[in-house]
């Protein structure tokens, strides 16, 4: 399928209008919602939103929607979107068609189905998936961000070099690229620190994980969350310095 604008896949639409659409969809998730993650979900209603304007398209970029739900909400990682849509296709709730431009792949086209009250999926059927290349990056991707998508092939979704405790918390907001970038902050913002042990760090870079978190629940706005989470370690290790100077 050739790429183009969104109107040139209207006739893709299964539905009449946005109310129709929505009804079925409200349908699916009764039947489907528990086969999703929490993460997964979120990328899913993102989908969702985008798929408004002509009632169940959508030809937004992969990158367009996983940022946009950090906009106002904790965000997820190009791999749990992918992760979600691969699920999507098995459950039959839309259906994914490529586009090319020349001999290059483009981004896609999903096109939600109508709801099917026969379909039976087990959930035995989304254990040892196997990835598969959902969408290219744009031809103008640069290079930090084809990074970021290579990254996210990790075997087994390990980090070499960070620890589980950190990757299990970590991995539920955000992509094993930022995931490292994150644990290097710990490691930067205590490397001078021979006192510390590698537990102690553990603790700290989790303990400032979930301070970061909770900050950008209740409604902070940054612009680098590697920066500010960097800013929270050197608090924590700024008030930790104070009580040992007082105790002496």
């Amino acid at each position: 399928m050739k790429s183009g604008s969104i109107e040139q896949f209207v006739h893709l639409s299964k539905f009449n209008d946005v109310k129709e659409f929505n009804n079925h969809i409200e349908q699916w998730m009764v039947d489907c919602k528990n086969y999703f993650t929490k993460s997964e979900l979120i990328g899913l209603k993102r989908l969702i939103r985008y798929s408004c304007k002509y009632a169940g398209i959508s030809n937004a970029k992969i990158q367009t929607l996983v940022s946009a739900t950090h906009n106002d909400e904790i965000g997820i990682s190009r791999s749990t979107f992918e992760r979600m849509l691969r699920k999507a296709k098995q459950l039959g709730i839309l259906t994914v068609h490529n586009t090319f431009c020349g001999s290059n792949q483009r981004h896609n086209v999903y096109v939600f189905n109508h709801y099917q009250s026969t379909k039976q999926v087990e959930s035995q059927s989304f254990k040892n998936e196997v990835p598969e290349t959902i969408d290219v990056a744009n031809q103008e991707t640069s290079q930090a961000k084809t990074n970021n998508i290579l990254i996210d092939t990790y075997k087994d979704n390990v980090i070499p070099n960070v620890p589980s405790r950190f990757q299990e918390l970590a991995k539920c907001y955000y992509s094993p690229k930022q995931i490292l970038e994150l644990w290097k902050c710990v490691k930067n913002s205590t490397r001078y620190l021979t006192y510390m042990n590698e537990l102690q760090k553990i603790n700290l870079g989790i303990k400032a994980f979930k301070q970061c978190i909770v900050n950008i629940k209740s409604g902070y706005k940054i612009k680098n969350v590697f920066g500010y989470y960097y800013r929270i370690l050197s608090k924590f290790l700024d008030d930790e310095y104070i009580k040992i100077v007082c105790s002496t």
